[in-house]
């Protein structure tokens, strides 16, 4: 897999960067979600062919948290590679918010005492928990061409 890049990229590493890592984390969630849906047919496997055509036009929750894992960088510095990219209109982030909380701080006890990162958020009139942001990629992955020796 590789990702074409001009002269003009060059001097936006960081969008770029940030562009590939979750453009790749986008291709391999949908890549092991067609995986699990495939199926043992008469001997041979038979894989929904609906879900491989929408996939290129479909989200795919991408954690920030998950990516800073993966290639072994800051949860800070995996961010603003995410908001690098999409400031260059390399991938389209939509924010995820769950059902708005009556108490904001019966939400924060429980939080404390929960493995998992939350951040609890102002939203359209209520406080609400951060969510994983759905990440779809603006550009096509290409194949590499081979160099020659």
């Amino acid at each position: 897999m590789a990702i074409p890049v001009n002269f003009k990229s060059y001097r936006k590493l960081k969008a770029v960067t940030g562009a590939v890592i979750f453009g790749y984390l986008h291709k391999d969630f949908h890549r092991k979600l067609r995986k699990k849906k495939s199926v043992l047919v008469k001997g041979g496997t038979y894989n929904f062919q609906p879900d491989s055509f929408l996939r290129m036009s479909q989200t795919a929750p991408v954690s920030v948290y998950g990516a800073a894992n993966l290639f072994n960088i800051s949860v800070c510095t995996a961010s603003r590679l995410k908001l690098a990219a999409e400031k260059e209109k390399l991938l389209e982030v939509k924010k995820n918010f769950g059902d708005r909380t009556l108490n904001k701080r019966m939400v924060e006890l429980c939080l404390k005492y929960n493995d998992m990162n939350n951040e609890i958020v102002y939203n359209r009139g209520g406080y609400r928990i951060q969510l994983i942001d759905s990440v779809f990629p603006l550009f096509l992955f290409v194949r590499r061409k081979k160099l020659k020796p």
